[in-house]
């Protein structure tokens, strides 16, 4: 069906799931696999180089730029031991601790392993004849480097389980059992809408025990119903 939802309502039978087309759909139970949004600073330039030479994951891309001059945007929690990752990939490294806070123990193991550390503030994304130069400070300072890794911050697509009123965890995940359950009956999740970890194969994975454990519940409601039918007629 080529269309967006746009609301959901829980009904004695299942659930009403409205889209942008007008129509509704009907079904007994629920799976949500809206995945998550990558929040990223707001700083000039760089979501004009996002995916091309301003990347988010040195697993994913740490080969296409290995040995080149790499920098790490240190703006998010952990972003330290992401630098140590991509570390990996080059031993031309700089860690832009651009909110003034590094642990001095964070600092400490950036410098053992030669990871260069620049503190200030960054201003804007510098590029040139599409092509990345680097980046330049609120102070006027520039530092140069050929790709620039910026750890995102995950923000799951989950405003139909909150409308369901699915539980959240402390930080704002849905809460599931192994299977995909949420604490909604008949509403199973799979993928980075609850698993900000999941890459392809593993939302795929998650989305077949989600389907097992969801065509498992439905025989169960098929047992239940036709043991509670009246007795046929004689």
């Amino acid at each position: 069906v080529d269309a967006s939802v746009v609301g959901v309502e829980s009904l004695t039978t299942g659930f009403r799931v409205a889209l942008d087309s007008g129509l509704s759909v009907s079904a007994r139970r629920l799976l949500v696999a809206t995945g998550l949004r990558d929040e990223l600073p707001e700083i000039p330039g760089l979501q004009e180089r996002w995916a091309r030479d301003v990347l988010h994951c040195p697993y994913c891309h740490g080969f296409e730029v290995r040995d080149q001059a790499l920098g790490v945007l240190g703006w998010a929690p952990g972003a330290a031991g992401f630098a140590q990752i991509v570390r990996q990939w080059s031993e031309d490294v700089v860690f832009l601790a651009s909110d003034g806070t590094l642990p001095e123990e964070e600092r400490e193991g950036l410098a053992a392993r030669s990871i260069a550390v620049v503190d200030g503030a960054v201003e804007r994304v510098l590029a040139r004849d599409d092509r990345l130069l680097g980046v330049q400070l609120k102070d006027g300072r520039t530092v140069e480097f050929d790709a620039l890794f910026v750890p995102p911050r995950f923000v799951p697509n989950d405003a139909l389980l909150v409308e369901l009123g699915c539980d959240l965890d402390d930080n704002g995940w849905a809460v599931i059992d192994s299977n995909g359950r949420t604490s909604v009956a008949g509403v199973w999740v799979a993928g980075n809408v609850a698993n900000a970890r999941a890459q392809v194969i593993t939302a795929a994975g998650e989305g077949s025990a989600a389907a097992i454990a969801l065509n498992a519940d439905l025989v169960a409601d098929d047992v239940a119903r036709a043991l509670a039918a009246p007795e046929p007629a004689s």
